[in-house]
């Protein structure tokens, strides 16, 4: 029997440091999935002759059938593909660390996706992703948009909201929660499902099943012994505790504020400085021809598992699997506590019908309030990421739950304004 066949795969933002692994991914599932081209396409020439020799290098060392190609040309990149990927930053890692750095002068933490960092990055890139999908209504109108770019709750409802698209957003949050729970109760992935509730980065864990069997108060009765496990959600087991639910990863950054902000003051370097010097190096490994594998310093750049996360994802859409994945989708009836027309993370149904998310239910007590206002925020940013309205901008940064009041929020924008300038035309017409 032969094996499904992709003809193009597109990757935007090909000269991403994350693409070696994306690549990765499609090479362990060689058995099992034929890809005839992977174009990876990006603005950035020089980085993109490095990273796609990498990945060129990368095939050919596998001994796959797949062909890239590198493109400068993004209409002639997403001619014809059946899926795009978008993994890109729009003002690279400079602008990350504005984004990290100006913050902190309004004591609020920049934090790149849940904080006023989250805010700029999306009023930068939502701009362009809708560009993209104009060419893809053109140029690959049935094919799936897949958005890894973050804030990726975000980048996918303003997709939803403003295109006619296939789109879902993708994170490896939850595949990495699946594994260290996998790891705690000595069992494979394939044996989790968690009740998986909120928005992208915004999230939390109503109920864990092993094996079908509910193990989510002998999680939290043991969370302390648990410590050890490297993807097990960092959070004060009290807290999990108070809520009744496990908050995942960024929820930190509300629930803890005042500690993660003290400590992004008195850090040497903050997480985009450090991503920079990772990239760096990253780069000059991806320059050496002699290099065909994918260098572990990767690990450090983060996005541990996406490739995998990827590559189920299109397998399933692609083959009609109709199995649960824990994606970014319209909300329907998901979650009756958030408008039908908004981006929501919870489990899905994939296959060649689309994305179909599970019924959730309500949110619990303990966390609706603060979905609800993460929720309005989003929504907030896309309206002003679209409109380029600055009284709209300064609605959206009033509305982030990091940022305490209006004054600070109106100096946030003017400042952050001025300092993306050029990749922000839509505040700036004349």
């Amino acid at each position: 029997m032969s094996k499904p066949t992709i003809e193009k795969i597109t990757v935007i933002g090909g000269g991403s440091t994350y693409t070696p692994e994306l690549i990765d991914g499609f090479i362990q599932h060689e058995p099992d999935l034929q890809v005839d081209e992977i174009a990876l396409y990006d603005i950035d020439e020089e980085r993109l002759n490095i990273v796609g020799g990498m990945a060129q290098r990368q095939v050919q060392y596998a001994e796959l059938d797949t062909k890239v190609t590198l493109n400068l040309d993004r209409p002639k990149a997403v001619d014809g593909a059946k899926f795009v990927l978008s993994s890109m930053r729009i003002g690279h890692m400079a602008a990350r660390i504005l984004d990290e750095k100006i913050p902190l002068k309004y004591n609020v933490i920049g934090q790149e996706t849940t904080g006023p960092g989250g805010t700029f990055k999306a009023f930068r890139t939502i701009p362009v992703t809708l560009d993209i999908a104009k060419d893809m209504e053109k140029y690959a109108p049935d094919a799936w948009y897949i958005n890894f770019t973050n804030p990726s709750g975000i980048m996918t409802e303003a997709i939803l909201k403003h295109t006619n698209l296939n789109v879902v957003g993708l994170c490896n949050n939850p595949i990495n929660t699946i594994a260290a729970m996998a790891e705690a109760f000595h069992v494979e992935p394939k044996d989790v499902f968690l009740e998986w509730m909120g928005l992208n980065h915004v999230n939390w864990v109503r109920k864990v099943y092993i094996k079908g069997e509910d193990v989510t108060q002998q999680l939290i009765d043991n969370l302390e012994k648990m410590v050890d496990i490297e993807e097990m959600p960092k959070i004060d087991p009290d807290l999990v505790r108070t809520l009744g639910v496990m908050p995942t990863y960024y929820l930190q950054y509300y629930y803890f504020h005042p500690q993660r902000l003290a400590e992004a003051k008195a850090a040497e370097k903050s997480r985009g400085q450090v991503v920079l010097e990772v990239e760096k190096e990253l780069l000059k490994k991806y320059a050496d021809p002699n290099v065909m594998i994918k260098p572990p310093e990767l690990a450090q750049r983060g996005g541990a598992r996406y490739s995998e996360a990827a590559v189920n994802l299109i397998m399933s859409l692609m083959l009609d699997r109709r199995d649960v994945q824990i994606v970014v989708a319209r909300n329907g009836t998901s979650i009756p506590d958030l408008d039908p027309d908004v981006s929501v993370e919870v489990p899905c149904v994939v296959g060649a019908h689309g994305v179909t998310p599970l019924s959730m239910g309500r949110l619990p007590e303990s966390i609706r309030a603060l979905c609800q206002h993460a929720k309005a925020w989003e929504s907030a940013t896309v309206k002003a990421a679209v409109s380029g309205s600055r009284r709209d901008a300064y609605l959206a940064m009033l509305q982030n739950p990091l940022v305490p009041d209006y004054p600070t929020a109106v100096k946030l924008v003017d400042e952050m304004l001025e300092a993306h300038k050029q990749y922000l035309p839509q505040f700036f017409k004349k």
